[in-house]
């Protein structure tokens, strides 16, 4: 065998194991790619299945200790959902708002403390749990892309009652509670004005804003597109369903939107990209970071700021609807 030859074979045998090690490589980098994809999937997929995939539920408040009465109703949504709620009437009220609650709030009757408010100034209250909170069914939380259907409910309850006709109808949120006030009256025309209390624009968009205060932004920014698509899937064909999109819909219905500079739980970057889509929109923007607004939610009248506000804006919409008849 030649020289010639030799070097052949020797050089065809290197470029052989070459080509082997590079195929391992490949295969190797291939399934590396895979892990870091399916890692990148369930991170916020495990997140939201924590915070989603779970019913809240705690013992109701008594109304009595809040010095009104309240009445149980039982409401179906249009996807079927039954819903549980508490109506406090008044005499002759002069409008009615509908409450909802946060993500984890365990019953809306945390909120008799606002009926109690608004009842001691002839205004009634419908107090819902969304679903899969309190009285209502379901297993699953859709951070209001699904619960304004909940809302509309309420909503057709209280318009075939001879007791509200012509009364306008409030709707009015904290956090998750708010997003479906806003998505709630982008859907429904028979909502009248809005209070958001700490609103998101967007589930994705907050929780990418959150991602972002816990880890590197150079991560933040790899894991925004995972959580956009694990968002999209997760609520399917109501995903576009924002209160950013939603609340294009107001039109020239009153609304109060409310927020905590320094809230941690929803930034404050949420509620300017909210207040630049509804321009016309009052805002009331609160010093420090308590994102409920109050330090007791439970008993709003220790805070008298709070009330005034928010019995100002009421009293207007009331007496503009007065108007109007």
């Amino acid at each position: 065998m030649g020289y010639f030859t030799q070097c052949t074979i020797a050089h065809l045998f290197f470029i052989n194991s070459l080509l082997c090690v590079m195929k391992y490589i490949s295969l190797y980098v291939a399934i590396a790619v895979v892990l870091v994809i399916i890692i990148l999937f369930a991170i916020p997929a495990i997140k939201m299945h924590s915070m989603l995939d779970c019913r809240s539920f705690s013992e109701p408040y008594n109304a009595a200790d809040f010095g009104i009465s309240s009445r149980t109703i039982t409401l179906k949504s249009a996807d079927g959902i039954t819903l549980g709620a508490y109506e406090v009437e008044v005499e002759s009220p002069k409008a009615v708002i509908i409450c909802l609650g946060g993500i984890h709030s365990g019953t809306i009757t945390d909120w008799y403390g606002h009926a109690s408010l608004f009842a001691r100034h002839s205004y009634a209250s419908l107090l819902l749990d969304l679903r899969a909170h309190g009285a209502s069914s379901g297993e699953k939380i859709y951070a209001g892309t699904r619960e304004w259907m909940d809302v509309c409910a309420a909503v057709a309850f209280l318009k075939s009652q001879p007791r509200y006709e012509a009364v306008p109808v409030i709707v009015m949120g904290v956090s998750m509670g708010a997003a479906t006030a806003i998505t709630s009256t982008g859907r429904c025309k028979d909502i009248d004005a809005l209070i958001s209390l700490s609103s998101y624009s967007s589930w994705e968009y907050n929780f990418n804003r959150n991602v972002e205060q816990q880890v590197p932004m150079w991560l933040a920014k790899i894991l925004a597109p995972f959580v956009n698509a694990t968002t999209s899937l997760r609520f399917g064909e109501y995903a576009d369903v924002t209160p950013l999109a939603e609340i294009q819909k107001l039109g020239c219905r009153p609304a109060l939107l409310v927020h905590s500079v320094g809230d941690e739980i929803v930034p404050f970057a949420n509620f300017e990209q909210l207040v630049k889509a509804a321009p016309n929109a009052q805002k009331w923007v609160v010093d420090g970071d308590n994102h409920c607004i109050i330090e007791d939610f439970v008993h709003p009248e220790q805070d008298s700021s709070y009330c005034s506000v928010i019995v100002k804006f009421i009293e207007d919409v009331a007496a503009k609807s007065n108007d109007n008849r």
